[in-house]
């Protein structure tokens, strides 16, 4: 069994909890029974200091509850027949989300008295006396040395407030020590955190589980080197079409998704964000659509280039193996140095079937008709204006796509007077940008510098009729214009997910589904400590995306070890062979799979054959 808590070498243990969180470990199997022989090689946290009101704990967690094994040292303990506020305990503060807001509660472990009564918990409002907490396991047992005892509990999430999330839950933990019995009063109350009251409960810190949906969240950012960083959001609903729920993290700039269900419980998958910083994530949720009871992320994302920024309102479908957005509208501009115009927008429930989208013009600030000199939107649906022609309109999932369902035109409009002619002319369809007006505008926005040339250039047939499109890589972020792109009107752009721009190490295009359009070929390098490997993802290029079709290991390195796969792209297949090994044979291979890891297995020279993929069901399969 494995079971840790905080691991900090520089840090006090408050400190690192700080840093860190407290960590909640997955464990196969713990008998409750005092003797804490379950928990061999467990890094316990310290709390307090001495021989006299301190201890030392640790978590763990499995599907139905939370453990708790305590070493507590302590020169006399004090208990009564009826537990209450005023006695030793070891007391876990948990923070859990409700519908609005969170609540905290304290969870109070008592140890057993012989002649007195037996080991019990309680649970309490945060600060308030706690009420006896029926379904707990408790046991204490002696300590090996010292005077003090041991305690190990195990409580079902079933009996915590708010349980079913526990792992979005914030904590700490501390003991009570009360040293007279004839008038019980707290001498000392030792805490992981100092300093946590009711008007200060944003220094509770957040539980850190491993194993399950935190520890493929743990595993991502650690790849990606964030293993700091907070879900901004931490969203739960079916997403995948199975129907149990999977957990949507919404993380500095990237989507995380992960569940039982989830790409059969094998991995997770992820997106990057169209946006800067984590902080251009406005707002997000699941809600079901399309009306099919699965649910999509409604995400609102603010973004930048320099002549101002824009809030988009945004429907992804998650359950597919690459997220995707079907549906935008913008509901906020701003020009720089000028002001800003706002539209709102509103789900409307519907009785059955999929309900409507409504958005309407609200209000602008420093703008007006003749100010506002913004293009609209060619990538969503642009934003209504107030003193536009239309005031509001309503859409609806229809099987295929968000169609307009109707539309409120806005009394308040004033059509502009028409200039005197000169002469008669025909109207004319306005020109269509060329390429180059469309890669100009990609760059301003991305802020890419002025003559900054493409890593990677491609040109190939990626979408439309048989026309090429051209595909340029700045960094990490691509961008392709042409025919097939919304007409010629538009770019799409997509930041590839490579952990900086070196560990981008090919961009290439090569039809490998047979439809006689190009994929693209992404060759993507990831570090794990001394441990190196290359990921090819396959995706498709479509009117509105980039859709995954593919992610497989092909080569791996340690040290002067290599084994590199052979990648073959040709005649609409895409073929992969073993290749080739130096350094690692079948007895000194030893290396096994994470079921986190969603990317394909490298191919292993003295045991397996070449691959074909070929195309179904939305991937590229064996």
């Amino acid at each position: 069994m494995a079971i840790a808590a905080l691991a900090s070498l520089a840090l006090p243990a408050g400190a690192a909890a700080q840093a860190a969180g407290i960590r909640v470990v997955e464990v196969d199997s713990v008998r409750v029974d005092g003797s804490l022989g379950d928990w061999r090689g467990a890094r316990f946290t310290p709390v307090g200091q001495g021989t006299d009101a301190s201890m030392r704990f640790a978590l763990g967690h499995d599907d139905e509850g939370l453990y708790v094994a305590a070493m507590v040292f302590d020169e006399r303990l004090v208990r009564t027949s009826s537990p209450g506020a005023r006695e030793d305990a070891v007391i876990l503060t948990l923070s859990m989300p409700q519908r609005r807001g969170r609540r905290a509660v304290d969870l109070f472990l008592f140890a057993g008295v012989s002649g007195r009564g037996a080991a019990s918990a309680g649970l309490g409002a945060f600060g308030r006396r706690p009420r006896p907490l029926s379904g707990v396991r408790i046991v204490e047992g002696p300590l090996r040395r010292g005077r003090g005892y041991v305690l190990e509990a195990f409580v079902p999430f079933s009996v915590l407030p708010g349980g079913e999330r526990w792992e979005e839950a914030r904590a700490n933990i501390r003991y009570r020590d009360v040293d007279q019995e004839a008038r019980p009063e707290v001498e000392s109350e030792p805490a992981l955190i100092d300093g946590v009251d009711a008007r200060h409960l944003d220094r509770l810190v957040p539980l850190m589980a491993t194993g399950g949906a935190s520890g493929a969240l743990g595993e991502f950012l650690n790849a990606r080197g964030l293993g700091a960083a907070r879900p901004s959001h931490d969203l739960r609903g079916d997403v995948a079409e199975d129907g149990r729920p999977e957990r949507v993290f919404v993380v500095d700039r990237f989507l995380v998704i992960t569940g039982p269900g989830y790409r059969g419980g094998s991995g997770y998958g992820y997106h990057q964000l169209p946006i800067e910083q984590a902080s251009d994530v406005r707002d997000a949720e699941l809600r079901d659509l399309t009306g099919d009871g699965q649910r999509e992320l409604v995400i609102v994302l603010r973004q930048r280039n320099a002549q101002g920024e824009r809030d988009l309102w945004q429907v992804m479908d998650l359950s597919g193996d690459s997220p995707r957005a079907i549906f935008g509208l913008e509901i906020r501009k701003a020009v720089t140095g000028s002001g800003s115009v706002e539209a709102r927008v509103r789900v409307l429930r519907a009785r059955r079937g999929a309900p409507e989208i409504e958005v309407r013009a609200h209000r602008a600030s420093g703008l007006d008709a003749e100010s506002y000199q913004e293009a609209p939107a060619a990538d969503v649906e642009p934003i209504l204006l107030p003193w536009g022609p239309i005031r509001a309109r309503r859409y609806r999932w229809s099987g295929r796509g968000f169609e307009q369902t109707t539309e409120q035109a806005n009394p308040r409009y004033r059509p502009p007077a028409p200039e005197r002619a000169t002469r008669e002319a025909a109207p004319t369809e306005p020109a269509a940008p060329t390429e180059e007006q469309l890669l100009a505008a990609f760059r301003r926005e991305a802020r890419i510098r002025r003559g900054a040339r493409p890593r990677f250039r491609m040109q190939a047939n990626f979408a439309g009729d048989r026309a090429q499109e051209t595909g340029l890589v700045y960094g990490r972020q691509l961008v392709i214009v042409g025919p097939g792109i919304q007409g010629g009107r538009s770019f799409l752009t997509y930041s590839i997910p490579a952990p900086t721009d070196d560990d981008l190490l090919d961009v290439s295009a090569a039809d490998v589904t047979g439809d006689g359009r190009a994929e693209l070929l992404f060759r993507v390098r990831q570090r794990f400590g001394e441990v190196e490997r290359e990921v090819l993802a396959v995706h498709q290029v479509t009117e509105r995306g980039f859709p995954r079709l593919l992610e497989v290991e092909v080569k791996r390195t340690q040290g002067d070890r290599v084994i590199e796969n052979q990648v073959v792209a040709r005649r609409g297949r895409l073929e992969i062979r073993p290749g080739r090994a130096v350094g690692w044979d079948a007895s000194s291979w030893t290396f096994t799979r994470s079921e986190q890891d969603s990317a394909e297995p490298l191919l292993l020279p003295w045991q397996d054959r070449a691959v074909r993929y070929r195309l179904r069901g939305g991937r590229l399969a064996r």
